[in-house]
């Protein structure tokens, strides 16, 4: 039996446990949750992984605490679909089978595959190169690299066909609520693999509402300058949490983080999360996906992001010219970045 179908049947099994969990979420949460957490930790093979699951318990030992509220809310509130979908494409396969992928070529070749990449994405620049983003991810996909950031301060036409056409990953499409219209908020509602991650600012109470009521999987995100992280609360209390209802809380700084040194901001996100008091979850963008990276493979960990134009942009910010997944395979791209 090829490992194509060994990993369709086990998503397969996985899959309708995790949904027979999630519909007992409604009625039992506490007992479901700690139960689905029992069955991960069966499952877990690295060390990392059941670390993680450990702290799931621990934290789910306290039948007050803010998790269950968040999970119980969603259990309520977003199509199982939208779970369903977004959640087996990042947990199984980006996290579980496509992190293995990973971890053999890394092992084969000698350099870092990251585990997503990140695309900023506009109108002109991908009405140019429509064609070498689907070309991108499938590229992505055969190296293992299932999970995809989509920066997009404006929405191209055409950019949800190409969503459509790639159902086995996980999207998360960050965007300014300006971009959310009721047409579009129609449409994202079908497309149960991608998480819209609205701008916190001006209407982005409103669009969040409109999700909500569709019962889709969304989230929040507040854009930061690394000086100004003094002045922004780790806790989530920055936002409104009552009236976004978003689990996630994501801080995206303008740089990426500094390598092996996590900022005193990040420290202060992960105590929040293990103290966690108010129903989000805070997460800083760069430093988790790192932190991820590590886990998944023992080799240093860069992320790789590309610009509208598609070169590469480099860990300070600045981009350079001469790299583009337009031009080179991302096998060279990435091999080059070694």
């Amino acid at each position: 039996m090829s490992p194509r179908s060994v990993n369709t049947i086990a998503r397969t099994l996985i899959q309708t446990v995790v949904r027979q969990k999630l519909n007992a979420i409604k009625s039992d949460p506490e007992r479901s949750l700690r139960n689905l957490v029992d069955m991960g930790l069966s499952f877990a093979a690295g060390s990392e992984q059941k670390r993680f699951l450990q702290q799931a318990q621990q934290a789910l030992q306290d039948e007050n605490s803010a998790y269950y509220r968040i999970i119980y809310d969603m259990a309520l509130h977003v199509d199982t679909e939208h779970l369903m979908g977004f959640g087996m494409n990042l947990g199984y396969n980006s996290l579980t089978a496509g992190a293995r992928t990973i971890r053999r070529l890394e092992g084969e070749h000698g350099y870092d595959i990251p585990w997503c990449l990140t695309l900023v994405i506009d109108r002109k620049g991908y009405a140019a190169h429509e064609a070498d983003y689907a070309s991108l991810i499938e590229q992505g996909k055969r190296l293992g690299i299932y999970t995809y950031l989509l920066i997009a301060p404006e929405l191209p036409v055409g950019l949800f066909t190409l969503l459509r056409q790639q159902k086995d990953c996980a999207f998360l499409l960050f965007t300014s609520p300006d971009e959310l219209t009721g047409d579009i908020i129609d449409s994202m509602a079908q497309l149960y693999h991608v998480m819209p991650v609205v701008r916190f600012g001006d209407g982005a109470e409103e669009v969040c509402d409109a999700m909500r009521r569709r019962e889709m999987l969304y989230s929040v995100f507040l854009p930061y300058h690394p000086e100004e992280s003094e002045n922004i609360s780790g806790d989530g209390d920055v936002l409104d949490i009552e009236q976004f209802h978003s689990p996630l809380t994501i801080f995206m700084s303008y740089t990426a983080p500094e390598k092996d040194k996590s900022s005193p901001f990040y420290l202060r996100i992960i105590a929040a999360r293990d103290d966690l008091h108010v129903q989000t979850i805070p997460v800083e963008l760069w430093e988790d996906l790192r932190f991820i990276d590590g886990v998944i493979s023992p080799l240093p960990s860069h992320s790789i992001a590309f610009n509208a134009g598609c070169f590469l942009i480099r860990p300070d910010g600045a981009v350079d010219d001469s790299i583009s997944f337009a031009a080179t395979p991302l096998e060279d791209i990435l091999s080059a970045s070694h």
